[in-house]
């Protein structure tokens, strides 16, 4: 799957890395009840688009500083 949806937001101008951190996030936290078979990489961007930089940003920063990630 494309990992470079272009919604026409923020989410263009982040890192391909800060983007798959945050569709991890998603998939983990926010939308864990979601159906598995649904849950696309363009769903997971929706939800991140309509957060907006700053909360994308905190998200990641947390997510690192916590561990989550490498």
């Amino acid at each position: 799957m494309n990992n470079l949806i272009d919604l026409g937001g923020f989410t263009t101008q982040l890192s391909v890395t800060d983007r798959e951190r945050l569709r991890v996030i998603v998939r983990k936290v926010h939308l864990r009840h979601y159906p598995q078979d649904k849950l696309t990489n363009f769903e997971c961007d929706k939800l991140i688009e309509a957060w907006g930089p700053e909360v994308a940003g905190q998200l990641v920063k947390k997510a690192v500083d916590a561990g989550m990630f490498n």
